[in-house]
């Protein structure tokens, strides 16, 4: 048997593989700021509105949207570790395909205010107002996307139960 094939779970080295954030893309051609903006009031849940942390934080209901089948869902945000801050809904692509969380420029405009959305990574509550989610600046073909990747959805132990004959999609721990 060969080395490779002899490493165990518990090897991390699996890690030299995973793709750097600054190399990382994906082509959203479909969801831009108006599509959000578009879903939330179809939904009732105005995109970049006044939120309110709920409890439990999670089951959160999303929208199966379009002939991409995209997993779209409302979640509340605020700067991680600062409860006096402002929360607001935020519209997101549920898309376990990606290794990062992202927020549009937009969407950190609203948390932050106009002009503050200076750095490329933010930490931000995500539905539960205790955790801390590290969150990039959506770029390139995706630049007004909120993408809930994978890595959030592992930190907050989220799993995705789908409804196809509703369209709709829930997310639970």
């Amino acid at each position: 048997m060969s080395e490779h094939n002899k490493s165990s779970s518990s090897d991390e080295s699996w890690t030299k593989l995973a793709l750097p954030y600054d190399e990382f893309d994906i082509l959203l051609t479909d969801i831009n700021e108006a599509k959000l903006a578009e879903i939330g009031h179809a939904n009732d849940v105005v995109h970049l509105s006044p939120g309110t942390f709920s409890s439990p934080s999670f089951p959160v209901n999303g929208r199966i949207h379009g002939p991409n089948i995209r997993y779209m869902v409302p979640l509340v945000c605020q700067c991680a570790g600062k409860p006096n801050s402002k929360a607001i809904n935020i519209w997101f692509l549920c898309n376990s395909g990606s290794p990062f969380t992202c927020l549009s420029v937009k969407s950190l405009e609203a948390l932050l205010g106009s002009g503050n959305a200076t750095h490329t990574l933010y930490n931000i509550a995500i539905q539960d107002q205790k955790s801390k989610i590290e969150c990039h600046v959506s770029k390139a073909h995706y630049q007004e996307v909120n993408i809930l990747g994978a890595d959030s959805m592992r930190r907050l132990r989220l799993s995705c139960i789908v409804d196809w004959d509703e369209e709709t999609f829930k997310l639970t721990k």
